[in-house]
């Protein structure tokens, strides 16, 4: 019987099974998967993970479920998991905008349920997932939960009306970041650098940077300030960044995002 399952086997579902072997919270034995597609089983079971033949067969050995398929399938998922399962078992479910009440609406009131929104660096350790613990979920199940997603990065409780609103916050800006990053590495490529030094030396100073915010208690314009000499190159190009609507870009960005959200919740 496996303590830990994950229904589907996309990338978020490999970077949280990935981030937790790694740690050592939990041994590949520990581990359950479900997916439709049979290459995708066959990776698994080379991972040393459970590879379980139905929806059903995986509710009834499992304990813990992670839902990882794409929320247009949660009902049909859902349906086929209410039969199956125990009144022990504890459902995490990391699909965009679907809400505890649409989960208990198929599985029942009584059900254990945590909500969570993680991002893909839990596959190098780095992640960041807020929870929300829904009612009856008791403390020690939650606990285990957080201690899942903290074994591969930070965690943070967050009430679970704020569950779409995280998106914007880290769920999604892993993407944003890369994209910002490469469009950094295309221009330093076309000014005739490596591209791989150009890549090295964003990401370094990527992570240097959320360093400083992190660590060195200092507000985020403070540190700009120490950046940014009158008349020098930064302010140069702080201005232009202001001046091509930066701000107004990132708001309309978290705006759609967030709208998605509700737009594919239940």
């Amino acid at each position: 019987m496996a303590k830990f399952s994950a229904i589907g086997a996309g990338n978020m579902a490999n970077a949280i099974l990935s981030g937790v072997v790694a740690s050592g919270y939990l041994a590949p034995g520990e581990i359950g998967t479900y997916n439709i597609h049979e290459e995708k089983r066959k990776v698994m079971a080379d991972k040393g993970y459970a590879v379980y033949t139905s929806i059903e067969e995986l509710c009834r050995e499992s304990r813990y479920i992670l839902l990882s398929m794409k929320p247009q399938q949660a009902e049909e998922v859902l349906g086929k998991m209410a039969p199956a399962l125990s009144p022990d078992s504890v459902v995490i479910s990391i699909a965009a905008g679907i809400s505890q009440g649409f989960i208990k609406s198929i599985l029942g009131e009584q059900a254990k349920v945590v909500l969570a929104m993680p991002n893909t660096p839990l596959l190098v350790g780095c992640g960041a997932t807020a929870v929300a613990r829904c009612e009856p979920t008791t403390r020690e199940e939650f606990d285990f939960v957080k201690g899942v997603f903290s074994s591969a990065g930070l965690v943070e409780e967050i009430p679970e009306d704020k569950m779409n609103e995280i998106i914007a916050v880290s769920g999604s800006t892993p993407a944003y970041l890369y994209l910002f990053a490469m469009y950094f590495c295309q221009y330093a490529q076309e000014k005739g650098f490596d591209p791989d030094l150009a890549n090295r030396m964003f990401c370094q100073t990527m992570t240097g940077a959320a360093r400083m915010m992190t660590e060195t208690g200092k507000t985020h314009q403070q540190l700009i300030d120490m950046v940014t000499s009158p008349k020098g190159t930064t302010l140069m190009g702080l201005e232009a960044l202001k001046e091509g609507g930066l701000e107004e870009l990132v708001r309309r960005c978290c705006d759609a995002t967030i709208r998605r959200a509700y737009e594919l919740g239940r």
